[in-house]
């Protein structure tokens, strides 16, 4: 897991406290958390100090709510979650293969893209065309 540079911390008063100031005031021994416990970093020449996450020390889904960890990462697990929503909802979930293109009124199979109108923007599934409103005639 990727966690960014974290620059605010919660000192042992629960008071939130910056890296530069933690680290002006030489406290790097210090009890440092956010969602985890964190270790100050003083950092190179011409590198701002910083607080580190130590990752092992609080469960994996408290570590994901913190605000440091990368969005990148934040959206993967996002995306596993709904992936496995998904497929508990109905194990055969398919896309459909019959479609029916209410523009030039045409049954098509297949992907849905409709080789009259050279697009599937205007295609739907068959049992949705019952659902759709009839164009009135023009005299």
């Amino acid at each position: 897991m990727r966690i960014l540079k974290c620059y605010l911390a919660n000192n042992i008063r629960n008071q939130f406290v910056n890296a530069k100031e933690a680290a002006k005031a030489g406290d790097d021994a210090g009890h440092w958390t956010c969602a985890s416990e964190l270790l100050l970093r003083t950092g190179e020449a011409g590198e701002a100090p910083w607080f580190e996450h130590i990752p092992h020390s609080i469960p994996h889904q408290r570590l994901m709510k913190c605000a440091w960890v990368d969005p990148e990462e934040k959206a993967r697990a996002r995306e596993k979650k709904l992936r496995q929503v998904v497929y508990s909802v109905d194990k055969n979930l398919r896309p459909p293969q019959e479609w029916h293109c209410v523009l030039c009124d045409t049954e098509y199979q297949g992907n849905k893209y409709c080789r009259i109108c050279k697009s599937g923007l205007y295609s739907t599934e068959p049992r949705f065309i019952g659902c759709l409103p009839k164009p009135e005639d023009e005299n």
